[in-house]
């Protein structure tokens, strides 16, 4: 799209809404508690409504960096993984370092992103500094996610049917 000259944030807005969206599921899957899956399902619900109300009134705002979009879906994807995070104090660990690895990333990319505006301002070096921070907590979210699969999951054998 660069290469085209074609304005691409509207990509990192389709990049958060599907990302709020299929987080928020797998955590309305993996909690207990049909209270719980419903929280979950309804504050989606609201968020997608609130997302769509705002980019009805102004469209415009899915055509650009929305700090609102991002911040919204963020957080509540961390609240998401905190709630499941508590359930787990008393229940087996499962998907335990999937949640630490939402948590860290969803908080610091949020963090970065709000004062990603502030940065503009400053020298390239310092401007830079913040996205190649939030490539490294990208990283790191990553590494969690793959640890998580082989201890949980690469490890099961399968039968083999003949």
């Amino acid at each position: 799209m660069y290469h085209f000259r074609f304005d691409n944030l509207f990509v990192i807005n389709i990049f958060v809404v599907g990302q709020m969206i299929l987080l928020s599921l797998f955590y309305a899957s993996i909690v207990k508690l049909e209270s719980q899956k419903r929280i979950v399902k309804r504050s989606l619900y609201c968020a997608l409504f609130i997302l769509s109300i705002q980019f009805f009134i102004d469209y415009r705002q899915f055509l650009k960096f929305n700090l609102f979009a991002i911040t919204i879906a963020s957080l509540l994807i961390v609240a998401f993984a905190l709630l499941h995070f508590y359930n787990m104090l008393t229940e087996n660990k499962s998907y335990y370092y999937i949640t630490i690895a939402v948590i860290f990333f969803m908080l610091g990319s949020t963090i970065l992103y709000l004062v990603g505006n502030l940065t503009l301002s400053l020298s390239d070096d310092l401007k830079y500094l913040s996205w190649k921070l939030n490539a490294f907590l990208f990283l790191v979210y990553q590494l969690f996610i793959l640890y998580e699969w082989k201890v949980s999951f690469s490890q099961k054998t399968f039968i083999q049917v003949e």
